[in-house]
């Protein structure tokens, strides 16, 4: 029987960073809301949450990427895909795997001396009384990135094994 507990942290760790996209949406949702009435009520605004919510799309899209692949709830049009013969289909599968481990790993090597460096100066967005630091967010576009070229890198090695990947919808 095999070990499989590397791949079992690897899905954990999608798994929980996609639960904190989950909540970090469910906070921001809560910010605005409350800025809205602010706004709306009593002509004061918070402060800083146009930035907050700027930063916040980045890293929380970068949280939920590698696990929405993972569970195949990305868009996906399979229209002329499943008109194709069985193996154009699954050259075509693994050329996408192919392109997506390319594509995310050179996202994270041409990202990883920016957030490095926005580490060592303490990169912030906005202006006082809001700073919001971007370099936690640099450093989940790059764990993001990583994890989903992973992701495509476990698809692409179940394609060439014959065990084409399916989204949830399309085993059942």
């Amino acid at each position: 029987m095999k070990d499989h507990s590397g791949l079992r942290l690897f899905h954990w760790l999608m798994a929980a960073l996609n639960m904190i996209g989950a909540v970090w949406v469910a906070l921001i949702m809560v910010l605005i809301t409350v800025d809205v009435v602010g706004r709306a009520f009593f002509n004061s605004p918070l402060f800083g949450v146009p930035e907050i919510v700027k930063i916040s799309v980045v890293g929380l899209v970068w949280c939920m990427m590698a696990h929405t692949l993972r569970v195949g709830a990305h868009l996906r049009s399979t229209i002329l895909l499943y008109r194709m013969p069985p193996r154009l289909r699954t050259a075509v599968e693994i050329l996408s795997c192919v392109l997506g481990v390319a594509i995310f790993g050179l996202i994270v090597y041409s990202g990883w001396n920016n957030m490095i460096e926005s580490w060592e100066i303490g990169e912030f967005e906005g202006e006082d009384p809001v700073r919001v630091p971007t370099y936690p967010i640099r450093s989940l576009v790059i764990i993001g990135a990583a994890l989903t070229s992973l992701q495509f890198l476990v698809m692409l090695v179940e394609q060439i094994r014959g065990k084409p990947f399916m989204t949830e919808s399309e085993q059942g």
